[in-house]
């Protein structure tokens, strides 16, 4: 649906605070972190922010608390602040945590809402689909939007919250996004440059807060020199159970047997872990020994997230543990190394002695034998052979190698 809308059509001041941007191809996960400049794609430069219809109010974001079933109007500006015409596409999408980052983010182009960002409409534009994961349904959302150099349009906006709506918080982002194609012919991928500004609203009823802590996970790097010490490394599952939005706090304290205390680190702090919504987290620590086995603790310590009131219950830490094998493998390897060189050493000279005692067995048997022939032939009258071998010397040295091979 393309709208027409009246732009203002004089310079605008920067902005006090704008949404942040994320490139990615159409169909990918896009996200709005914390607000920041807006975005330049080329020549194309625009922002999004509160407003009321005469312009900009200086909010940072939407932020209100309504009964079920309440109807808000307000108004967003979006300003096209680039020196060469423009045409966006604003739209309301949902606010999740991202899994891997867990940072605020928002769901991907490519889905419809299903909760605050379905319950936003801007201008007269569509806000949900039937189906969430119809990506053609979900391309057509919201309105688009032409803008001249240096113009801005006040957007209305209208969410209608809908009387079976759940307690608690709820987020979602409104988005001007701009277009472009990257690549030619069929290798041609259509990307979608977004700047957002956020929305959160509460709904009245029972207020639960809750932070849980799942799947903890625990590793150790070994040095590769087998006298220096490694690096622990510990991951968990940051979770929050209730319906506020919670800021969490992670720390995690390494020791080895006996307790032996490796050092505490803390996180960087989970800011806005929306309800439901579950981040990861992790933590390294170097220089700790190799001490066979290591402990990771986490304590994961609630805060009132960004905009919510002091006052809201607050849960009880969580905690969660997990240990991992810490082994020396390279000082292992060069332990089997010297043991199975000086077993090999020592096999060698066994065999060596072996051989020179089968040489004395084997000479002291032809010794005793050409003396037999000598007796034979002086029995039989024979003159002696002054050049026999001496049996009783050669019977002498063995019986020496013997004794010396013994000790």
């Amino acid at each position: 649906m393309r709208t027409s809308l009246r732009p203002t059509a004089r310079r605008i001041r920067p902005p006090a605070l704008l949404a942040a941007l994320l490139v990615v191809a159409v169909g990918a996960g896009l996200a709005v972190a914390s607000p920041q400049p807006a975005h330049a794609e080329g020549e194309v430069t625009w922002s999004i922010q509160p407003s009321t219809p005469a312009g900009p109010d200086g909010r940072t974001e939407f932020s209100y608390q309504v009964a079920p079933g309440s109807v808000i109007t307000d108004w967003v500006a979006v300003t096209n602040r680039s020196a060469e015409p423009a045409t966006f596409r604003v739209y309301a999408a949902d606010a999740k945590t991202d899994y891997d980052t867990a940072a605020f983010t928002l769901i991907g182009a490519d889905r419809a809402s299903t909760d605050l960002g379905a319950w936003t409409a801007v201008h007269d534009g569509p806000a949900a689909c039937a189906n969430p994961a119809d990506a053609a349904c979900a391309a057509g959302l919201g309105i688009v939007l032409a803008l001249d150099p240096g113009a801005r349009a006040d957007i209305p906006i209208t969410i209608t919250v809908p009387h079976d709506a759940s307690p608690g918080d709820h987020a979602a982002g409104i988005v001007a996004s701009f277009s472009t194609d990257a690549g030619d012919g069929a290798a041609s991928v259509r990307r979608e440059n977004r700047v957002g500004t956020r929305i959160y609203l509460r709904v009245d009823g029972a207020l639960r807060a809750g932070v849980g802590a799942s799947g903890a996970v625990a590793g150790y790097d070994a040095n590769l020199n087998p006298f220096a010490a490694g690096g622990g490394f510990f991951g968990v599952d940051v979770a929050n159970t209730g319906n506020t939005r919670l800021s969490v706090q992670p720390s995690v304290r390494f020791t080895g047997p006996f307790g032996i205390d490796l050092g505490t680190v803390a996180l960087p702090e989970v800011r806005n872990l929306m309800p439901g919504g579950t981040g990861h987290v992790t933590a390294s620590v170097p220089g700790i020994p190799p001490l066979l086995l290591l402990f990771a603790d986490v304590a994961l310590t609630p805060a009132p997230a960004d905009g919510v009131a002091a006052e809201d219950p607050l849960p009880a830490p969580a905690r969660a543990s997990a240990e991992t094998w810490a082994v020396p493998w390279s000082l292992l390897a060069l332990i089997a190394l010297l043991v199975g060189g000086g077993w090999v050493v020592l096999r060698i000279r066994r065999r060596r002695r072996d051989l020179l005692a089968q040489d004395f067995a084997d000479y002291a048997d032809a010794i005793r034998a050409e003396e037999r022939a000598r007796q034979t032939a002086l029995l039989a009258g024979s003159s002696p052979d002054s050049d026999a071998p001496d049996l009783v010397g050669a019977e002498r040295a063995a019986t020496v190698f013997d004794k010396e091979n013994a000790r």
